[in-house]
Order: structure tokens, then sequence, then C-alpha cells
């Protein structure tokens, strides 16, 4: 047995203990790394299983990684109407939750490129020869080339309805739960005034964009917006994610623009640990294509 088809295992033994099948309802949503080292532990003796404790605390993120996951979601957790989320926090791990209104897959995947999307050409003559050759197929360096090559800015300038005055790359990893991979300082108008906001940006190259890790993110930020004075004048987080995909045989980078949310709501969701609860509606999706091509990417 592998280790992907051992971990529904898991899944289902936490979500039996919890789940009251008369009611329909959970006695308690929250998963910790204790009740995952356990249940390991416990199964490893009751059923054989190779699975080891290892990191518990990416227990879910990691399986979540996989465009399978649907397929390898338990299906009397599916049949019961339950998905999971991500939690921070307190050795939180993740929540059962039901399924939202409409909602026909465990893990939905919002970040898809619509057909419809347009594609707009980035110049990639900028970017050395030897760098183009030596381009890794890794998140690091896609976040790289949409720095040099100002993609951001790009998509800003040309697509977004938000009225920006500048937009600055500030730094990429910011260590923290959840790990931000880049963050840039955005000026717009609004209103007749300059408001700011910092920038998200979430990268994937092969494994799905995740809602809940985003929304992390959001509050993260907001939260250090209120901490720091040097912060103190930023009002809202916009988040971006940026994946690649294949498109007519071309391979294209996508951008996901979100609407901004407050810094407030940000800060409200850090402290009552509802960031899942933060809106994330996506504003813009568009398309853009290297020329000449990139290794990597």
């Amino acid at each position: 047995m592998s280790r992907d088809s051992e971990k529904p295992i898991v899944f289902s033994h936490l979500f039996n203990s919890v789940y009251d099948p008369d009611s329909g309802t959970v006695r308690e949503s929250t998963v910790t790394q204790q009740h995952i080292q356990e249940t390991i532990m416990l199964l490893q003796q009751e059923e054989g299983i190779s699975l080891q404790v290892g990191n518990p605390a990416n227990f879910l993120k990691d399986f979540l990684r996989s465009h399978s996951r649907n397929a390898w979601w338990p299906q009397e957790i599916a049949d019961a109407g339950f998905t999971a989320r991500q939690s921070y926090g307190e050795s939180r791990v993740f929540d059962f939750i039901p399924y939202a209104e409409g909602q026909t897959v465990p893990f939905p995947d919002e970040f898809l490129l619509p057909d419809t999307a347009p594609i707009h050409p980035i110049e990639a003559v900028s970017l050395p020869s030897a760098a183009r050759a030596l381009g890794r197929g890794d998140e690091a360096w896609l976040i790289q080339v949409c720095v040099n090559q100002r993609i951001l800015q790009t998509h800003f300038a040309l697509f977004s309805d938000i009225d920006v005055v500048d937009l600055f790359h500030l730094q990429n990893s910011l260590k923290g739960r959840p790990e931000i991979d880049a963050v840039f300082l955005l000026v717009f108008n609004a209103g007749g005034e300059q408001k700011k906001a910092l920038m998200t940006l979430e990268a994937k190259r092969k494994d799905p964009i995740l809602p809940d890790q985003i929304k992390g993110q959001v509050a993260l930020m907001a939260k250090q917006s209120r901490k720091r004075v040097d912060l103190s004048d930023i009002e809202f987080v916009v988040p971006v994610a940026t994946s690649v995909i294949r498109r007519r045989g071309e391979t294209i980078i996508a951008i996901f623009e979100m609407e901004p949310i407050s810094v407030a709501d940000g800060v409200a969701a850090y402290d009552h640990r509802t960031s899942h609860d933060l809106p994330l509606v996506i504003a813009k999706s568009v398309g853009y294509a290297l020329s000449p091509k990139v290794s990597g990417i």
C-alpha cells in the first residue's frame, strides 16, 4: 500500500471519530497535530499502515497539492457532505467543514484560466539568454521571471480596474504561517486620494492554488501592517496568484487578480482565526506568453 493511498485511511478515522450520522454534524471540527500523530500511530498498530508521523502540520496541505485530491478524498466523507480546510495556530492543522451551497466536489479548483481570458505577449529578450536556458521548473524561478519581466506591472497597467500609480516589488519568501511567496507595495488612486496596499503573490508551478492559503496570507499581512509603524498607512491587501498552464500548445503564465481586502477585515480575521471567511473574489484572469520562450516556464 502506498503512502498516498494510506492518507485517506487517516482522514476517515479522524472524521468517524467526530461525526454524528444522526444529526449530520461533527462534534469537533478542528484536527490538531496531536490528533494526526495519535491516529497514525494507532493505525500503524491496528491496520499495519506504513505511513509515518513525519510533519503533521502539513498533513492536509501536502494532500491538497495533488491534482488527484478529489479522487483520493474518502467517499464516506464526501457522501456526508464534508470537506476540509487548512487551519493555523495552536497546533491546528485543518477543520472538517460541510460543503458550501452548490458544491459538488470536495476541493473545487477556482483558479482555472477561462477560455475567453486574454493572452498578452511579454518580451523575454531583456532576460539574458543564459538565464532563459537555465530556467528551472519551480516556483522560485516563476516568481523571478514575473519580477524581472515586470509581468505584475504589465497586468495592473493594462488589465486591472485599479487605478495604479506605483507598484514595487518588496521581497520574496516571507516566512510565517502561511509563508508568502512575494510581496509588493501598491499605490493607487481612489476617490480622489492615493491609497496604499500590500500585494501578496502566491505562485504554483504544477500544484493547485489553495484559496485558504491565500486568505491566510491576507490576514497575516494585514496584521503585520498594524503591528509595524512603517506600514501604518497600508489600508488594503490585494491578493494575486500565478500559475503555469498550457493553452493551445503554448505555455502561459496565468495571473489571477483578486479584489482588495481591507486591512481592518484582515486583522479581524487574523485575531479571531477566521481567515477562511475572508471574501476571495477573482476580479481579473489574464494569461501572459513569453517571447522568446524561457526554460522552466
